[in-house]
């Protein structure tokens, strides 16, 4: 298979390549060290968030009955829905001594083989991003904390293809907020529902310049 041939020749290939993408989000609350000017919009002091919020870290979980090793990998392999498909991205696990951001792109690089088989994965990739990073933190009540443990403080995604610096940053918000809730995993969100909670925090951003 055409994924099978990605796989064979990933280390020969790609293994040069330089993809701007992988690593934590990023926090933004309010410099006060430097305040602006008065009427001026409020100047904003970024740090690098924990390491739950990237999606390359390896951490085991289990989704829909399956172990997997992070969340990137999971996310590539539910574009498609054959089982041999899945199982060659499943299996394809970390090199020793290989980095997590090495690892997150070989299987992203996987997962861009074919286009996707999953029926309307456009609208629901965002569902499925959602829902497996719920997965990894019910796993780990320790990261859950982690993510507690940045406060108020923004979100926003770390450069990335498409609007994921966007979308993973509005994710790890709403994991953030059930979380607080006590909710994570009780209900989960998607379509029309899981699109409204994600927004709420997208006019803050406006308003503080993010977007």
């Amino acid at each position: 298979s055409h994924v099978r041939m990605c796989l064979k020749g990933w280390h020969t290939t790609r293994s040069s390549s330089r993809i701007t993408m992988g690593g934590t989000c990023f926090l933004f609350e309010e410099d006060t060290e430097n305040a602006a000017p008065e009427g001026q919009q409020t100047t904003l002091k970024k740090t690098a968030g924990p390491p739950c919020t990237d999606n390359f870290q390896i951490k085991n979980f289990t989704f829909e009955g399956k172990q997997w090793q992070s969340v990137e990998q999971c996310y590539q392999a539910m574009k498609y829905t054959d089982d041999k498909t899945q199982e060659l991205l499943r299996t394809y696990l970390p090199y020793k001594l290989e980095s997590e951001w090495q690892y997150g792109c070989r299987v992203w690089e996987l997962g861009q083989c074919r286009p996707p088989s999953r029926p309307e994965w456009g609208t629901r990739k965002v569902e499925y991003m959602y829902q497996i990073n719920v997965a990894k933190y019910l796993a780990y009540p320790e990261l859950q904390q982690e993510l507690l443990a940045t406060g108020n403080k923004l979100i926003k995604g770390a450069p990335s293809t498409g609007n994921w610096e966007i979308y993973n940053g509005l994710i790890q918000t709403r994991i953030r907020h059930e979380i607080r809730q006590g909710v994570l995993g009780e209900e989960m969100l998607s379509g029309a529902a899981l699109d409204a909670a994600l927004k709420e925090p997208v006019m803050l951003w406006v308003e503080k310049g993010l977007l």
